[in-house]
């Protein structure tokens, strides 16, 4: 063996470097995290999209659902006459129409580059935002499960109005993770991912929440596949059927039946009813006439831009400059369709310019956003259908919804550049 040289230091003679790096100490563990899994698909172009999909047919359908069940009457204080009710509509109708075709006039005329309908989803980055967003959750429930006592599910269920805070983050999380789990191409994170959120929203007994997530499902789901209408309207139906059966069990266990047909104002021939029918009636008829009711009796002294106050966090809430029109017996338990605030705000005028806005947002959802903008239209569209009862447009968690879909979307969703026939919308 040869000698080392004279004069080299022995302590300077190193092995080589040895890389610390985690894919040498944990080549496995890293290889899962960092190599995605994406899935391809193409979505259907926005001619052969379902009719449930476009937003004029549902705007429709709920003023039809609005005056028909008003005719019945179900109620001792439902609006008398159905002059003031068809008056509303024709406004109503008149103004969002307006909107409506200017806005895809307009948008029409100024066209964008043809664009791809073939997508690519990252499946892992996927699941690792709805991991997040459950981790999220839990932090949250479990914060006010420590300040407030158990939720009202497993404690006081009439409570669930005034339970805990921060819902305002938490609801719109637990129906994007809702949401967003049908898109996993896992079965068993499909279902875990569900479970989880029916479960966060059926704590809190958010009975609207949970046919929020149910409608923005089914929306999801018919701008996603490519399954033919026959099916589409199937599935369509019997998500209905389902969503009834839910907010009638949840209805159920929450108010019981006497309290329920005395605080509503029942009448006693409808009490032989099955309460599902009486709560969908109900729950769609009654807002429509608190509407009616207040155009009847309210005394309209200019704008107080409490139209806004749903935009705030609701510690920055102030109080409601017109709560005492609610201590009407006429009006019940304060639902007043998607206009009431405008209409107390603004008399009729508020009624043509919210009309006309959602008009023209809805032009523009035509011709900009769908079929591509798959979790943002799920939004849209699903606020939309609730117009029957409330504005679930300016409310803060909502907003914070269609925040949160535009990142996912932008994050998940990558889009095929190169046009092949067939893959451009109509």
């Amino acid at each position: 063996m040869n000698a080392p040289l004279r004069g080299t230091n022995l302590s300077a003679v190193q092995p080589a470097e040895v890389s610390l790096s985690p894919a040498a100490l944990w080549p496995k563990l890293t290889e899962r995290l960092t190599k995605h899994r994406f899935v391809h698909g193409l979505l259907m172009g926005r001619s052969e999209l379902p009719l449930f999909c476009n937003p004029l047919v549902i705007f429709l359908l709920n003023w039809v659902l609005m005056l028909v069940s008003l005719s019945f009457q179900i109620t001792y204080v439902s609006y008398p006459s159905m002059g003031m009710p068809v008056l509303l509509f024709a406004l109503s109708l008149g103004s969002f129409l307006l909107g409506y075709l200017v806005a895809r006039t307009l948008l029409h005329h100024w066209p964008t580059r043809s664009q791809t309908l073939a997508y690519t989803l990252n499946v892992t980055r996927l699941w690792q935002i709805n991991l997040l967003f459950c981790v999220a959750s839990l932090l949250l429930i479990g914060g006010n499960w420590i300040l407030s006592g158990p939720p009202p599910a497993l404690g006081d269920p009439a409570s669930y109005l005034s339970y805990g805070r921060f819902k305002q983050v938490l609801f719109p999380l637990l129906v994007v993770i809702t949401v967003n789990s049908m898109l996993d191409a896992s079965r068993w994170r499909k279902v875990l991912f569900a479970m989880f959120g029916i479960a966060g929203m059926a704590l809190y007994i958010t009975r609207g929440l949970l046919m929020v997530a149910l409608l923005q499902m089914l929306f999801v789901f018919a701008l996603k596949t490519r399954m033919n209408r026959k099916k589409l309207y199937s599935i369509a139906a019997g998500c209905l059927a389902l969503a009834i059966v839910a907010i009638t069990l949840i209805g159920n266990a929450r108010t019981a039946q006497g309290v329920f047909l005395e605080y509503l104002q029942i009448r006693h021939k409808y009490f032989d009813w099955p309460m599902a029918y009486l709560w969908l009636t109900s729950y769609i008829s009654i807002p429509l006439s608190n509407l009616c009711w207040l155009f009847a009796k309210g005394s309209f002294h200019g704008p107080t831009l409490s139209f806004l106050y749903p935009l705030l966090p609701s510690f920055l809430t102030p109080a409601n400059p017109h709560a005492y029109i609610h201590n009407d017996l006429s009006i019940i338990d304060g639902a007043s369709t998607y206009l009431a605030a405008y209409a107390l705000d603004f008399s009729y005028l508020g009624i043509y310019l919210a009309n006309l806005l959602l008009g023209v947002g809805c032009g523009w959802l035509m011709e900009r956003s769908l079929p591509k903008n798959i979790l943002v239209a799920g939004v849209f569209l699903g606020c939309l259908s609730f117009i029957f009862f409330s504005d679930m447009f300016t409310p803060l968690s909502t907003i914070l919804e269609f925040a949160i879909q535009s990142v996912v979307q932008r994050e998940c969703f990558h889009w095929d550049d190169t046009q092949q026939k067939g893959m451009v919308p109509k």
